[in-house]
C-alpha cells in the first residue's frame, strides 16, 4: 500500500488524467433525452482490467487499545462475538459503548463521545492543520489499521465538527448561549486501486482528533485486497449512456424534473464482500420541478466486465416486503405493520411515494433497517409505509412518526422543507411541526419518538448557515427557532444541512448498522458521513451570501442538551426540551 496526501482537486485531475483518452460527446439530438442529458465525456477504461479479491482484515486490538488507553478509556473486552469496551458515563449499557470491533470481519468503530467534548474542561482551541495532518497520517499509515496491500490509500480533506447551543427563554428573559465551536476534526482516507477511486460500503476509514490533539474516534471498513484476475472491458460507450439513461429515467417522470449527468468515472466497487470490481461511477444533478425543493446528487454504478458480486442498480424491481399504502380516497388511519417484540425499540420508515418506480427509495430505507437489525439489541419495524405529509404535521402523528421510538424519513427537502411524492410534491414544513394545534414528537406530546433520521437535503440547516443566509438576519442562533416545538420529549433530529447524494445505501447501513452496537449516536452519524461522503466534491450554494462553494452531504443535527453522548437505544420519556445543541459539518 502506497500513502499519498493529494488535495481534493489534485485527486480529480489526477483521476481524469488516469482515465486516458475520453469518448467524445455525441450532439444532444443524438444522446439525450429531453429530460436527462449528458455534461460529461465518457472516459475510455483500459482494455483490461485487474480484479482485487478480498479478505477480511486482522482486528487492530493493539492500535484500538492504545488509543483508548491514551484517553483513559477501558481496553476491548471479548463479548460474545465481539469486542467491546465502554466508558463509565451514560444511563445504559448502550450508551456507555465506546468502541467495538468484529474479529470475523475487522471492521471497527471507535465512537466520540459529544457530551466529553462540549465539556467546560475541553479545550477549546482548534487543533491547528498541521497537527491534524500529523496525527491522522500516523494513524493512516500504522499497519495495524490499514495494513499494506495491493492497493493506494490518500488522505481526504479533513471536515470540523462545529457545535453550539442555547436555551428557550418563553418568558423573554435573555437566554443562555454556548458560541459555537470546533469540538472534533475527523480526517478520512480514500482507497485507490489500479489508479481509480473505490466507491461502496468497504473501503472506508476514518480517524477523529479532539482539540487535544489526541484520537477520540476511528472507524474502517477495509478488506485487505490481493491480485485476482483480469477481465476484458467490452462494454461501448453507448451502452454506458443506456444504462445510465435507464437508471435515471424513473427520477424525471414529474413535470419539470430534469438530470444532468455531470460525472462519470472509471471506479471500482467495493461491497465489502469478497471483490474489487471495475465499473463506471456517474454522478448526476437532478433538477426539481418545484422550487421549494433543492437539486439533488444521484450516484449510481455501470459494471464495465462480467459481474462476480451485486453492484447496485439505481431502477432494480423492488424486492422484499413492500411498505403499505393509503390511498387518496381512504380516510388516514395509524396502521402497524407488525406487532412490537417486548423489549424492541420500535423503527418505523416512511418511503417516498414514488417506490413503486424508484425502487431506490426502497432500498436506502431497508438499508439502514438492516444495519440498525444486526446489533445484539432487538429492533421491530412496526412501521413500514409510504409517506404522507400528514403522517408528520397533524393530528395523525401521534400513530405514525410518534409511535416509534426511531423514525426515517426520505428525500427530497430544501431548508426545513420535505416532499413525500417525488422531489417536488406533498410537502411538510418543520415550522408546521408543534404549532397551529399540530402536535410535536416525545412523550409530552403523547408519544415515544425519541430519535428523527431526515435522510434528505438540507432540512437541518445549521447555526453557519442562518448566520450568513441570503436575505436572513445574521443571527445564527434563529436555526433553533423550528425545532422547539418539534422537540416535546424527542431526544435528536439526524440529517444534513448541504445537498446530500442519494440514494446512498453504504452510508445508511453502515449508520445503521453503528447505531446497532450502542454509543453516542450523533458521533456515530458525523464519522460515517466523513467515511463515505466526506470528499464528494462541491457546489454553490444558492442559500448563502456570495454563493460559495459548499461540500456535498454535510451533516447537521439537533440534539436536547440532556441526551448528549447517548445511544439510539436511549428513548425515554422526558419533557420538552430547554436546551438544544446544534452540530454541524463545516465547508
Amino acid at each position: 500500500m502506497s500513502f499519498n496526501r493529494v488535495p481534493h482537486r489534485v485527486t480529480i485531475l489526477f483521476t481524469l488524467l488516469l482515465c486516458g483518452a475520453c469518448f467524445a460527446v455525441q450532439p444532444a439530438a443524438a444522446q439525450d433525452t429531453p429530460s436527462i442529458q449528458f455534461a460529461a465525456a465518457l472516459p475510455a477504461p483500459p482494455a483490461v482490467m485487474q480484479v482485487y479479491k478480498l479478505a477480511p482484515t486482522r482486528a487492530p486490538l493493539a492500535f484500538l487499545n492504545e488509543k483508548l488507553t491514551a484517553v483513559k478509556l477501558p481496553t476491548l473486552k471479548l463479548e460474545q462475538k465481539s469486542y467491546v469496551a465502554r466508558g463509565a458515563t451514560g444511563e445504559t449499557e448502550q450508551d456507555r459503548v465506546r468502541a467495538f470491533v468484529d474479529p470475523v470481519s475487522g471492521d471497527t468503530h471507535f465512537i466520540p463521545n459529544l457530551a466529553d467534548l462540549v465539556k467546560a474542561s475541553a479545550p477549546r482551541a482548534p487543533i491547528s492543520a498541521l497537527r491534524i495532518e500529523t496525527v491522522a497520517r500516523a494513524a493512516l499509515t500504522d499497519v495495524r489499521f490499514i495494513p499494506k496491500d495491493v492497493t493506494a490509500t490518500r488522505f481526504g480533506d479533513a471536515i470540523t465538527i462545529m457545535g453550539g447551543a442555547t436555551t428557550q427563554t418563553p418568558s423573554g428573559a435573555a437566554p443562555t448561549r454556548t458560541e459555537p465551536r470546533v469540538v472534533l476534526t475527523i480526517a478520512p482516507a480514500i482507497r485507490y486501486a489500479s489508479g481509480f477511486r473505490v466507491y461502496g460500503l468497504g473501503s472506508h476509514a476514518v480517524v477523529s482528533v479532539a482539540n487535544s490533539g489526541v484520537i477520540v474516534g476511528a472507524l474502517r471498513r477495509w478488506r485487505t485486497a490481493s491480485l485476482g484476475e483480469r477481465i476484458q472491458t467490452s462494454i461501448t460507450a453507448d451502452e454506458v449512456r443506456a444504462s445510465i439513461t435507464r437508471q435515471l429515467s424513473p427520477y424525471v417522470k414529474q413535470a419539470g424534473a430534469h438530470a444532468t449527468v455531470d460525472k462519470i468515472e472509471v471506479a471500482y466497487y467495493d461491497g465489502n464482500e469478497n471483490y474489487l470490481q471495475p465499473v463506471d461511477h456517474f454522478e448526476a444533478t437532478l433538477e426539481s420541478g418545484d422550487k421549494q425543493i433543492s437539486n439533488i446528487k444521484i450516484a449510481g454504478y455501470v459494471p464495465l466486465g462480467r459481474v462476480l458480486e451485486p453492484i447496485p442498480d439505481l431502477a432494480a424491481e423492488p424486492s422484499g416486503p413492500l411498505p403499505g399504502v393509503t390511498k387518496p380516497s381512504e380516510q388516514p388511519v395509524g396502521a402497524i405493520s407488525s406487532p412490537a417484540t417486548p423489549g424492541d425499540i420500535t423503527l418505523g420508515e416512511f418511503v417516498n411515494q414514488d417506490w413503486p418506480t424508484s425502487s431506490a427509495y426502497l432500498t436506502m430505507a431497508n438499508s439502514f433497517f438492516s444495519g440498525l437489525a444486526s446489533g445484539s439489541q432487538p429492533v421491530s419495524r412496526t412501521l413500514w409505509w409510504t409517506a404522507y405529509a400528514w403522517q408528520v404535521v397533524g393530528p395523525q402523528s401521534k400513530n405514525f412518526l410518534n409511535a416509534v421510538n426511531v423514525a426515517y424519513t426520505e428525500p427530497h427537502g430544501d431548508y426545513l422543507t420535505n416532499s413525500t411524492l417525488s422531489n417536488c410534491c406533498q410537502i411538510w414544513y418543520v415550522p408546521n411541526i408543534g404549532t397551529g394545534g399540530n402536535p410535536g414528537f416525545g412523550a409530552a406530546a403523547g408519544g415515544v419518538l425519541a430519535t428523527w433520521v431526515i435522510m434528505s437535503c438540507e432540512v437541518i440547516p445549521s447555526f453557519y448557515d442562518r448566520q450568513n443566509e441570503i436575505g436572513g438576519s445574521g443571527n445564527g442562533y434563529t436555526a433553533f427557532d423550528a425545532w422547539w416545538p418539534v422537540f416535546q420529549g424527542l431526544h435528536n433530529v439526524i440529517g444534513f444541512r448541504t445537498i446530500m447524494f442519494y440514494p446512498d445505501d453504504a452510508l445508511n447501513y453502515g449508520f445503521g448498522s453503528d447505531a446497532a452496537k450502542g454509543g453516542d449516536v450523533n458521533a456515530a452519524w458525523f464519522q460515517e458521513v466523513a467515511a463515505y461522503d466526506g470528499n464528494d466534491g462541491t457546489y454553490a450554494s444558492q442559500h448563502l451570501k456570495g454563493n460559495p462553494q459548499v461540500h456535498y452531504d454535510r451533516a447537521s443535527t439537533m440534539i436536547d442538551a440532556r441526551d448528549l453522548g447517548q445511544s439510539i437505544f436511549s428513548v425515554g420519556a422526558q419533557s420538552a426540551s430547554g436546551t438544544l445543541w446544534n452540530f454541524w459539518m463545516g465547508n
